[in-house]
C-alpha cells in the first residue's frame, strides 16, 4: 500500500492535469500543501484577510474533483486588486505557461463551491484564461 496518493493524468482542453479522484485523498493533499502555503503567506502578510478566511474554512470542507466552466470561477476581489500580487502573478504565469507548453501537468484549481471563488491556483487560472480554456478541472470544496 502506497502512502502517496494515486494521481491520474487527464487531458482537458489544451492541457494535461494531474488529478486526485478520491475525496479523502484530495482533502489530505490540500491540507498538506495549500494550508502550508497559506500559513507561509500569512506569516509574510498577516493583514491579508482572505488568507485567514481560507485557512479557517479549508479543514471544514469536503472536496470532489469536478469540471467547471472557467468563466464561472471568480478570483477573490480583494486579492485580485493588490498591485504587487498582479505584478508577481504575471511573472509566475509566464514561467508556468512555458512549463505547460512543454507538457508539464498542472493541478486542478481549488474552488469554493459557495460563490465559485478561486482559493488556490491563480497562476494556473491566468494561463488557462489566456488560452481561452472553457472547461477546467477543479477541486470543488463545500463547507
Amino acid at each position: 500500500m502506497s502512502l502517496l496518493p494515486d494521481f491520474e493524468y487527464r487531458r482537458l482542453g489544451e492541457f494535461t492535469y494531474h488529478v486526485l479522484s478520491r475525496p479523502a485523498d484530495i482533502k489530505d493533499h490540500l491540507l498538506k500543501w495549500s494550508l502550508r502555503e497559506w500559513e507561509s503567506d500569512h506569516n509574510e502578510a498577516p493583514y491579508e484577510h482572505w488568507t485567514i478566511e481560507w485557512m479557517e474554512i479549508l479543514p471544514k470542507m469536503e472536496f470532489s474533483l469536478a469540471i467547471l466552466q472557467l468563466e464561472n470561477i471568480h478570483p477573490h476581489l480583494d486579492l485580485w486588486r493588490v498591485q504587487e500580487f498582479q505584478a508577481s502573478l504575471r511573472e509566475r504565469a509566464d514561467e508556468r505557461e512555458a512549463a505547460m507548453l512543454r507538457g508539464v501537468s498542472i493541478a486542478p484549481l481549488l474552488v469554493n463551491q459557495h460563490g465559485f471563488q478561486l482559493m488556490d491556483g491563480y497562476t494556473r487560472y491566468v494561463v488557462l484564461e489566456s488560452y481561452h480554456q472553457r472547461e477546467v478541472f477543479v477541486y470543488l470544496g463545500q463547507a
